[in-house]
């Protein structure tokens, strides 16, 4: 096999776990070269992995949750250094629509194994991101739940707390602007994105390709509280799209305009904005991945 050069970007909370120091042992064991570089404050894992890049590395795994590959996917824009992933978040609904385990040792075997592949990436004001921003009741519940909580119970967590929320549900108003799209409505759930699911395996674009050169948006316009949980049910299974009062659109790029601020998810970062633009970048990213989302795994087995 061939020796690799990898530069791990490690979430600093993260950095002391044991299966972290097994996995580091065992790959330079097996002859490769391995930089661990924690992050500490936000914004270390963009530049340590565009130093990383520049200075050669084979490939810049990204070692924690949303944030952190958010961040690792921003360090390397403009750069042909493909991307790892080893999952250690909550969702992780990257990793999972790629066919990364959660398994470090495993996932590992994904960079060490497969060849990269080139994926389109979105971005939203400027900033890269590779799967899903949602806004609207969606990001409420993501940004509400509380971290002891996802510690604990996982991606039930996040169910409970949308429970909670169901209780309260307040419609946001906005512009939705496109070439495919004009719509001027009352909404709680919208999402834009390139991959298919959200909130922990939920299919809010059922039709997405990271290779198509195009973002999905679906947006749920208002509906009285006794609808919402069987539509969730129906989105949960990616059977809402020819639902009335959803809106599905495949757009190159998307203005969202609002009077008051929204609640904004973009790869585990929560925001509040008021003018939201969205646009497709083909083709921009290299990943080591199992198989791309919506493929059956490749036959075949690691070493």
């Amino acid at each position: 096999m061939q020796r690799k050069h990898l530069a791990l970007i490690v979430h600093g909370a993260r950095a002391g776990r044991d299966d972290l120091r097994h996995l580091v042992s065992w790959v330079r064991g097996r002859g490769h070269l391995v930089e661990v570089l924690p992050t500490w404050e936000s914004g270390d894992g963009s530049w340590l992995a565009a130093s990383a890049a520049d200075r050669g590395a084979d490939a810049v795994v990204a070692v924690g949750g949303d944030g952190t590959l958010n961040e690792v996917v921003n360090g390397l824009d403009g750069r042909d250094t493909p991307m790892g992933v080893i999952p250690l978040g909550t969702a992780n609904d990257f990793a999972r629509q790629v066919g990364i385990p959660r398994d470090p040792d495993h996932a590992m075997d994904v960079v060490l194994q497969r060849a990269p592949v080139r994926m389109d990436t979105a971005s939203l004001n400027g900033r890269r991101f590779v799967n899903v921003s949602s806004g609207g009741i969606g990001a409420e519940t993501t940004a509400e739940t509380p971290a002891d909580a996802k510690a604990s119970l996982g991606s039930l967590a996040y169910a409970i707390t949308g429970l909670r929320k169901v209780a309260t549900l307040t419609p946001y108003r906005a512009r939705f602007r496109a070439d495919e799209l004009d719509l001027d409505a009352e909404f709680l759930v919208f999402a834009v994105g390139n991959a298919r699911t959200t909130g922990a395996g939920t299919l809010l674009a059922p039709h997405a390709s990271v290779t198509d050169g195009y973002l999905d948006a679906t947006i749920i316009e208002s509906i009285p509280r006794r609808e919402f949980a069987q539509m969730m049910m129906k989105v949960k299974r990616g059977h809402h799209v020819a639902t009335p009062g959803v809106h599905y659109a495949r757009v190159r790029s998307l203005v969202i305009e609002s009077d008051t601020p929204v609640s904004v998810n973009v790869d585990g970062e929560n925001l509040q904005l008021r003018r939201l633009e969205y646009r497709v970048r083909p083709g921009d990213l290299w990943v080591h991945a199992k198989h791309l989302p919506g493929e059956a795994p490749k036959a075949g087995h690691f070493e």
